[in-house]
């Protein structure tokens, strides 16, 4: 029962947050002439975190009144214990994640958003999957995919050049 107030006050909390973070992006000064301006970005994810804000919070409602109603008497109380104790993350990995994220803002300008993408995010998969899960291969060609797709996004559609970095 504590873990759906806890559900339901986040989702409350982040519909609260989304609709803060679009007013404050309608001051954003737009400084180009094209279709899309600064403010698109944080306008977009301000929305879908306002949606899926809004699933989450009719999501843990309707299970806690199954709960209250006795329909849903499986509901997993206990069972929430011992997979968070499963799931328990290392100071490690959050001390590399930190460090991974502070050596891809420094290298950015440098190297450049394709490689430097490629290589954070391939990293960040590598230390956040289970040993028994790492698959190198697929981390590889994920890496690359994604930072290609968001590159060519951000070029072609948007028009807003990323660091280009070594390769000019």
């Amino acid at each position: 029962m504590a873990r759906l107030n806890k559900d339901i006050f986040a989702s409350a909390f982040f519909i609260v947050f989304s609709i803060g973070m679009y007013i404050a992006s309608n001051s954003i000064i737009k400084l180009t002439v094209s279709k899309v301006g600064a403010d698109f970005v944080p306008k977009l994810v301000a929305i879908g975190m306002l949606i899926l804000s809004v699933f989450y919070l009719i999501q843990s409602i309707k299970k806690q009144i199954r709960i209250k109603n006795g329909v849903d008497k499986n509901a997993p109380v206990e069972k929430e214990n011992e997979t968070e104790d499963k799931k328990k993350i290392s100071p490690l990995s959050v001390v590399a994640t930190v460090g991974l994220l502070v050596l891809y803002i420094a290298l950015l300008p440098y190297i450049g958003f394709l490689i430097t993408t490629t290589v954070y995010l391939f990293f960040q998969m590598y230390l956040l999957a289970a040993k028994t899960e790492r698959k190198i291969p697929m981390f590889v060609v994920i890496s690359i995919i994604t930072s290609v797709f968001i590159y060519f996004i951000f070029k072609y559609v948007f028009y807003l050049m990323l660091p280009a970095g070594i390769l000019g």
